[in-house]
């Protein structure tokens, strides 16, 4: 299955995110970190916005939902559920594996 740059782009953004959340960074943390280290000017400014609503109290999937060029109804669905149920890990995981294998989009 052909996985564009942009599914790379996202895999890699959830595998990051993962990760320092595994560690114990917190959420607005873990996006401060990610967008000091992203590359993409453009992605960086999507991640930076999703960190201001954050900030600002709503919720991730709330915050994703205001990119739906990005983050597909699969991935804001997935992440409603991380909200409700808090298999956080779970949910992240099969995000990041599932854009860089090319099952998500």
């Amino acid at each position: 299955m052909d996985v564009s740059p942009e599914q790379i782009q996202l895999g890699r953004f959830w595998m990051k995110y993962l990760r320092l959340t595994r560690a114990g960074v917190g959420t607005l943390r873990a996006f401060e970190v990610i967008i000091d280290e992203e590359k993409s000017p453009d992605f960086k400014g999507v991640i930076a916005s999703l960190h201001t609503e954050l900030e600002a109290g709503f919720l991730l999937s709330e915050a994703l939902a205001k990119f739906p060029d990005r983050f597909s109804l699969s991935v804001s669905e997935l992440i409603k559920t991380a909200e409700k149920e808090g298999h956080w890990d779970l949910v992240i995981q099969e995000l990041a594996e599932g854009m860089l294998d090319g099952t998500f989009d």
